[in-house]
């Protein structure tokens, strides 16, 4: 693939390595000599960081920078949000400096609900291996050249049909039900349950999504975060939690992660760090599991 453009956005507003690899999404690869490939919807992305920009292109349909822009949400001033979370939270400035560059991903609704329902306990490299293995399986091919093969993440339908033991094969074990049952329920209820999700108050969609099968409050947290734009959605993890409880809140440190003690940690976080909350998280939670620039981890 050869990357004709070339955008003068330094890694101190974009840090793609960073932000591919910080466990929002799973389906990125890197070349030898440094190319970034995935999909964002049925765009295959490539990118080339620099010192001080990057090189990039789309396919099947070339030059689509309103598939980058939005899916780095870069109309989101970074230097705005460290300001404020600074001024809310002095302590915060140097894991900022540390993870300069980081940004949510606005990823696609039905990929991302698929991926974090097998990302509950698992590791990274297990969740890539799985949802990659589902994209080859069912999902449509986008570029296939120069040792690269980019595939779209399969819609409902074609994961409804899917083979419950081949899924348990692809590492999904007792996932692989849940995978098959939600998409007969997204299936049969059409596109709109996606934009009523995109629709919905944030309250509103996590209680949708938390009636479904198998999608807990941290999941659905997820979803809400890195697909649906809800800035302020903050996934409570044990890193959150201990962070959370060292600086805030002493008192509920040896209290279980009960509904309610999850509650008061995203609330609590969530009235330090305004509607960006959930992007001062990843920066928490980067610091917090000890991941450097280039970097892998698994929020779930």
């Amino acid at each position: 693939m050869r990357l004709t453009h070339y955008a003068d956005i330094p890694s101190k507003v974009l840090n793609i390595p960073l932000t591919l690899a910080s466990g929002q999404a799973f389906r990125w690869s890197k070349t030898a000599d440094g190319v970034w490939f995935g999909a964002a919807g049925d765009t295959a992305i490539f990118l080339a960081p620099t010192a001080k920009g990057f090189w990039w292109q789309t396919h099947p349909e070339p030059d689509r920078w309103d598939v980058i822009q939005r899916y780095f949400q870069l109309d989101v001033s970074l230097e705005k949000l460290y300001d404020e979370w600074i001024a809310a939270e002095p302590r915060i400035a140097p894991i900022l400096e540390r993870f300069a560059g980081l940004r949510i991903l606005r990823q696609d609704p039905i990929e991302t609900v698929f991926t974090f329902l097998c990302a509950c306990c698992n590791t990274m490299s297990k969740i890539s291996r799985s949802v990659n293995a589902l994209a080859e399986r069912y999902g449509e091919p986008l570029y296939e050249r120069d040792r690269m093969r980019v595939c779209s993440f399969p819609r409902a339908p074609a994961l409804a049909s899917a083979s419950e033991d081949a899924l348990r094969k692809d590492l999904w074990g007792f996932r692989a039900p849940r995978v098959i049952r939600l998409a007969e329920k997204i299936t049969v209820c059409g596109e709109g349950w996606v934009e009523e999700l995109l629709r919905l108050p944030y309250p509103d969609s996590k209680a949708l999504l938390t009636g479904e099968f198998g999608i807990g409050e941290k999941i659905a947290d997820c979803i809400c975060l890195f697909a649906l734009g809800v800035h302020m959605a903050v996934p409570v993890d044990t890193h959150i939690r201990k962070v959370v409880t060292e600086l805030y809140l002493p008192e509920m440190t040896s209290k279980s992660l009960t509904p309610k003690t999850y509650k008061r940690i995203a609330e609590e976080f969530q009235g330090r760090f305004g509607a960006y909350a959930g992007w001062a998280q990843q920066y928490f939670f980067l610091d917090a599991t000890g991941r450097r620039q280039g970097g892998g981890n698994s929020n779930p």
